[in-house]
């Protein structure tokens, strides 16, 4: 694809492994890659936002399910397979082959256009199965013709979606994060701009009969593949600049065979997440028109927060504990995970308790426009049903970190094995005891939410199993201080609310009045919690305080570490730093990928 100009060799690429690496570039790396996370993160939320608004619950539902199918068979094809086994091998082969590993990637690649391909042809022959039976239930209230007409049209996005994930694996390798990081940005711009267009576009979708030559359901589909496209040529101009030779060679590289058992854990990880998620489609879209979308919506503004605050100090304490694991101390990996388990939940339990109380009006203040006005609130009713799944969520990624760090990789299949069978049994018993269809989406969501709490105790059991007992005492204390915090903000809150009500607003500005009440209601909340949380004595606050302090430019702590011996990366860090942006574009997809770093 990208051959070397004639008459110039490929410029030599130096192996990762041996080179100096101090611990401010490091820091400057995570830095640039958490900055490029939120941009994905906020600019992704604004897409559905907007989405939800423009398109209306009719037509989101199943443009949504369209858009699944080639994020769901490119991360089966190659997605999950890049970080099990090809990273690794990437890495080897520069230190080992005289080449530099350039045959490697070749081959590499070449096998990559071959299995993506078929899979295109393949995907785009059986998309009617798919849609009817596979993801919506044939009888239910989404619109399966134009689910179909949709899909047709996205799914070129699988082979340009593994071609960016190999493109950036590559990429990483050669310690260039920014493009990966940076490619789901271009994506969401580019579908932030094909909605405006779809708005200015003259005419309606016709949904009796669905038409394929309609322009507004051109414009829709073909620009969620010009939404791929971008954030193919994003990582793409990268590979060109450092001149990888991309020339088709056939043959397979014996190294791969090695990890196969890695790889097809992994590959099983996935499919059972996709099954929970194929479940929680029929049976949402079988009772809601809006179903799927409402779902996935409610599960994005989820993960803003998690984004934000999760993978933040996920990336500040993983790849310490993944070399502790690597060197077998026990007692060291007991001590990381403690401190990490404590600092998520000061963080995040406090963000599900104010949305939990504040769920509705979020709803509104961020869906309650266009076509999506009427059914804000509903989404806000599923927010606040599974808000308290942030919690055990996020513990549930941490313990299969500690899994794959310590190389038992088979131990996150059968946890989320379990967590999708629990998700399953509740999600399939909730059209039973809804009172009303408007409840079926937001039961979903509790269902969802009790699967990882299941989850999150299962994997500390099998933790405690695998690396003996561990002591929960300063676990204990920091939820036992989050929790009554949050409650007493919650208290606050309602009681404001009951006492004074919305504040009454000229009509001009009525469309102010909810994202207003969520701003007070925010405040007041911020401020009870922080206060009681600082007044019981925390240590994670100082911790936190700390770590800040260490990472100015020019601390003593900084400059102490720049005078010492330069590290180098290991091959677990650069495995996990591989798969940093693999799941940014599965955003239909509440299964955590079974990385060791945050994304």
């Amino acid at each position: 694809m990208f051959p070397p100009p004639r008459g110039r060799r490929p410029r030599r690429v130096q192996p990762t492994h041996g080179t100096a690496r101090t611990p401010k570039r490091l820091l400057v790396s995570t830095s640039s890659i958490a900055v490029a996370t939120l941009a994905s993160r906020i600019t992704g939320f604004a897409k559905q936002v907007l989405l939800l608004t423009v398109l209306g619950v009719q037509i989101a539902s199943p443009f949504t399910v369209a858009v699944q199918i080639p994020t769901m068979v490119s991360e089966l094809l190659l997605g999950a397979v890049l970080t099990a086994i090809v990273v690794p091998v990437l890495v080897r082969a520069e230190r080992e082959d005289a080449d530099d590993g350039a045959a490697f990637v070749r081959r590499l690649f070449t096998a990559a256009l071959l299995i993506l391909g078929v899979g295109v042809v393949a995907t785009t022959l059986a998309a009617p199965y798919l849609v009817r039976h596979v993801l919506l239930p044939p009888d239910g209230e989404v619109d399966v013709a134009l689910a179909t007409a949709l899909a047709y049209l996205a799914l070129p996005s699988i082979l340009l979606y593994g071609v960016a994930a190999l493109f950036t694996a590559i990429l990483n390798t050669r310690e260039d994060f920014a493009p990966g990081a940076w490619a789901p940005v271009a994506n969401n711009l580019v579908v932030l701009a094909v909605l405006a267009t779809y708005v200015l576009a003259p005419g309606e979708i016709s949904l009796d009969p669905v038409r394929m030559g309609d322009t507004k359901l051109l414009i829709l589909g073909v620009g969620s593949t010009l939404g791929a496209a971008a954030q193919l040529v994003t990582v793409a101009l990268a590979v060109r600049r450092r001149r990888i030779d991309l020339r088709p060679l056939r043959g397979v590289d014996d190294r791969l065979r090695q990890f196969a058992g890695m790889a097809c854990a992994i590959v099983v990880y996935v499919l059972i997440g996709q099954v929970g998620l194929i479940v929680t489609n029929h049976i949402s879209a079988a009772h809601d028109v809006g179903g799927p979308a409402i779902y996935a919506n409610a599960w994005a503004l989820l993960q803003l927060p998690y984004g934000v605050l999760g993978v933040t100090i996920l990336t500040a304490i993983m790849p310490r504990l993944s070399r502790h694991a690597a060197s077998g101390d026990a007692n060291d990996v007991i001590g990381d995970l403690s401190t990490t388990m404590r600092l998520t939940l000061m963080s995040l339990v406090p963000v599900a308790g104010f949305l939990t109380v504040a769920g509705p009006q979020i709803g509104e203040a961020l869906f309650g426009y266009g076509n999506f006005r009427d059914d804000a609130e509903r989404l806000g009713d599923a927010v606040r049903w599974s808000a308290f799944t942030l919690v055990p969520y996020s513990l549930v990624l941490v313990h299969l970190r500690v899994f794959y760090a310590r190389g038992q990789a088979w131990m996150p299949t059968w946890i989320v094995l379990g967590i999708t069978a629990v998700k399953i049994g509740c999600a399939v018993v909730v059209p039973l005891v809804a009172a009303a269809p408007d409840l079926v989406v937001p039961m979903l969501g509790a269902a969802n939410g009790i699967g990882y709490a299941v989850g999150a105790i299962v994997g500390w059991v099998l933790l405690t199993r695998s690396m003996g007992a561990m002591t929960l005492d300063g676990v204990r204390r920091t939820m036992g201080v989050a929790v009554g915090a949050t409650l007493a903000g919650a208290s606050v809150n309602l009681l404001a609310d009951a006492a004074i009500g919305r504040v009454a607003l000229p009509d001009a500005f009525e469309r102010w009045d909810a994202p207003l009440h969520v701003v007070a209601d925010g405040l007041v909340f911020a401020v009870v919690t922080a206060s009681l949380m600082y007044a019981a004595g925390l240590p994670e606050l100082r911790m936190i305080r700390d770590v800040v302090r260490r990472s100015r430019p020019g601390s003593p702590e900084m400059r102490d570490t720049e005078a010492a011996p330069t590290a180098v990366l290991s091959l677990d860090e650069i495995r996990s730093l591989a798969a940093l942006d693999r799941a940014r574009w599965i955003a239909s997809s509440e299964t955590p990928l079974p990385r060791r770093h945050p994304p």
